[in-house]
């Protein structure tokens, strides 16, 4: 299963910044360790912000809980998204079996707005 995860550090915490400094780097070292055994697809830094995202490759929900829950940075996040993706093949084989259901029906599946009104 894909997921997208997003996290974010809003305020930074009240430590000597050395100590932030050396979570942040094992932090960057437990994804490059993640990305070696295939479960960072791939994901960076937040441009401009305190945060960094990633797409990870998980077996399931409890995984993907496991592997955010041990990032080192994990006690100071304000900010964490997990959101489940679908793979693009899936997505164009949904849309081909979509298509497929509507293409003889002469219907608006999308409303523009400007039908008339009856």
């Amino acid at each position: 299963m894909l997921f997208l995860v997003k996290v974010e550090i809003e305020k930074l915490p009240q430590m000597p910044t050395r100590s932030f400094f050396e979570l942040l780097i094992k932090e960057w070292e437990y994804y490059e360790r993640m990305k070696k055994k295939g479960k960072v697809l791939a994901g960076g830094k937040l441009a401009g912000r305190r945060g960094a995202a990633a797409i990870f490759d998980a077996e399931s929900c409890e995984e993907i809980e496991e592997i955010i829950v041990k990032l080192p940075l994990f006690p100071l996040f304000t900010k964490v998204e997990i959101t489940p993706l679908v793979p693009q093949e899936k997505a164009l084989q949904d849309a081909r079996r979509m298509f497929q259901l509507v293409k003889d029906l002469d219907i608006m599946v999308f409303p523009t707005g400007k039908e008339q009104k009856e």
